[in-house]
């Protein structure tokens, strides 16, 4: 057999390393094509398998990391004094997960899904390690930034990786496994970090054994995948491959996204809505997107997002928006749900986890049976469908909870949401698949993300500024001055997100205070409410044209899948 440079090897069984180089003869016009053609190689079922588990073991990980931090919230707050700040934790790791994922994309095209994909499980090993040893609050939430960056790249090629090695027809089944390993993540991590905390909950310290213990989880699945991952790329010469870095689109795009964050997380309690620091950052991050809309439309020769994915289709761009919106609502309630149990409902962390199964062992189930049935009726309208409208009834069923419900309504709205989540999550990624081309498929992905961190980022900040807003109106008011002195209005104020002592006050005062903790939190609630709906209305944009791309994804899938078969 000859080797000629542009035979991808898994023809012969080898998934070490796959080399395309490009033609000396003739320059490629569309590099997004030439590096996206780089990267597909469908590997016969054995080896999909090993491949696929050791994909899904990372993003296992990555979701222990981010649904384990929910629960030791308050406990981090108490220990950091951090009681004012401490909505920053998640804040932060979204703002470093949405300002990074943009990268991932075309760094994996330009360089190797697998050199970018080990690359973010060390930076998030790193990250958890230095979480465990922050002793400044402000320390912690710089490392829980840089998670995030690490969460963010494990989540985008996973994905990219898995469209590689997999066709479109068969994505959904394996989309739909790797929706229940995220559902595992996110049932495992309540529970691990609820379990250390209640080794001795006299001991603020014990949260950090989390992180102890994610870490070198993370080093191992590194390790994993160096052996196991097929190693793709576009044989180039190392300084065309920096040229082809839309630095200046990633750098305006940054900012952007960065100033735009920042007093959207701290406005109304950091800092003064109408002061002159808010108002110049929202104009620099104004100033900014147009820039990167500029550089995106007119210079860049490899854009880190491809502006016309916006306005081409309809069908695309409300999937997009849906990102973004079920976004807020999604990690709204992966971070407000055990705040209403925990500080509203007076139930114990490992309590709170207990709750949370109702959630997230739903969204597994469904995202299998989901996954599955995409591929097998090769459609995937009607399960995005059945999902948004789940997923309403159970977010609507929100607004009948307060401080004296009993456990019915509250598991009944989690489980309703929890089989729409599954039913959404990996079908909508597919469906965004089916209306772009093949070129933009790793673009598609992180795109995806980004704009679903984005939304949870703008939603955790929108909902700690409402929240927050709120109780401390109510806790002025005429009715809490009766109640409180001064001196303890301020203390409250400042201890917002930590659970109180039923010691230090009255049945009285206790009663008022869970029910100004829940009319604020109802208002969050109307939130993400809204947001659903929207999603589920313009729903009806969406085409369903079958599992097949713009370009004829499927076929290109079913001709290379047949050659292997044939050597």
């Amino acid at each position: 057999m000859s080797k000629d440079p542009n035979t991808i090897k898994t023809s012969e069984h080898e998934i070490n390393e796959i080399t395309i180089e490009s033609p000396k003869t003739t320059e490629p016009t569309d590099i997004s094509q030439i590096l996206a053609d780089s990267h597909d190689n469908i590997l016969p079922f054995h080896k999909v398998i090993v491949v696929f588990l050791a994909l899904a073991s990372s993003l296992f990980l990555s979701f222990i990391d981010q649904s384990g931090l929910t629960i030791s919230l308050p406990f981090i707050a108490k220990e950091l004094n951090a009681q004012e700040t401490i909505s920053w934790a998640g804040t932060s790791s979204l703002i470093g997960q949405t300002t990074f994922m943009i990268l991932f994309g075309r760094f994996s095209d330009i360089f190797s899904r697998k050199y970018v994909i080990i690359l973010s499980i060390l930076i998030l090993a790193l990250a958890d390690l230095s979480c465990g040893f922050a002793t400044k609050s402000y320390q912690f939430y710089i490392f829980r930034s840089f998670a995030g960056i690490g969460n963010g790249g494990i989540m985008s090629l996973s994905m990219m990786i898995t469209s590689d090695i997999i066709s479109l027809e068969q994505r959904g089944v394996y989309q739909g496994i790797m929706g229940s390993f995220v559902g595992l993540g996110n049932i495992a991590g309540p529970f691990l970090s609820s379990g250390f905390i209640n080794i001795n909950l006299e001991n603020l310290k014990c949260w950090r054994y989390f992180y102890y213990l994610i870490a070198p989880l993370l080093i191992i699945d590194a390790v994993l995948l160096w052996v196991f991952v097929p190693f793709t790329h576009h044989k180039q010469d190392f300084t065309k491959q920096l040229k082809q870095i839309d630095s200046w689109g990633f750098l305006s795009s940054s900012v952007s996204i960065i100033f735009f964050l920042i007093p959207i997380s701290g406005g109304g309690s950091t800092f003064n809505w109408s002061s002159p620091l808010v108002i110049s950052f929202f104009i620099i991050s104004f100033i900014s997107l147009i820039v990167f809309i500029i550089i995106e439309l007119n210079f860049a020769k490899l854009p880190m997002i491809p502006i016309y994915l916006f306005h081409t289709k309809p069908s695309l761009t409300f999937l997009f928006s849906h990102n973004f919106f079920f976004g807020i609502s999604y990690f709204g309630m992966l971070y407000y749900i055990p705040y209403y149990l925990q500080l509203i409902r007076g139930y114990s962390s490992i309590d709170s986890s207990k709750f949370l199964l109702c959630l997230t062992i739903p969204t597994m189930i469904s995202s299998f049976i989901g996954g599955y049935e995409v591929s097998r009726s090769k459609r995937y309208w009607y399960v995005i469908w059945t999902g948004y409208i789940l997923w309403t009834i159970g977010i609507c069923l929100l607004s009948l909870w307060n401080e004296h419900s009993s456990i019915v309504p509250i598991i009944a709205s989690l489980i309703i949401s929890g089989f729409g989540v599954g039913c959404i999550f990996q079908p909508t990624l597919i469906a965004l698949q089916a209306h772009s081309f093949r070129k933009d498929r790793a673009v598609v992905i992180t795109i995806r993300n980004m704009l679903r961190g984005l939304g949870g980022c703008v939603g955790l900040s929108v909902s700690s500024t409402i929240l927050s807003n709120f109780y401390i109106k109510k806790l002025n008011s005429s009715e809490g001055f009766k109640l409180f002195t001064k001196s303890e209005i301020l203390n409250l104020e400042r201890e917002i997100y930590t659970k109180f002592s039923l010691d230090l006050y009255t049945s009285k005062q206790i009663e008022f205070l869970k029910r100004i903790y829940m009319e604020s939190l109802k208002n969050v609630f109307y939130l993400w409410i809204a947001c659903i709906i929207y999603c589920l209305f313009t729903n009806a944009t969406v085409r369903d044209h079958g599992l097949e791309s713009i370009d004829g994804e499927k076929k290109s899938d079913e001709e290379t899948s047949s050659n292997q078969e044939k050597a």
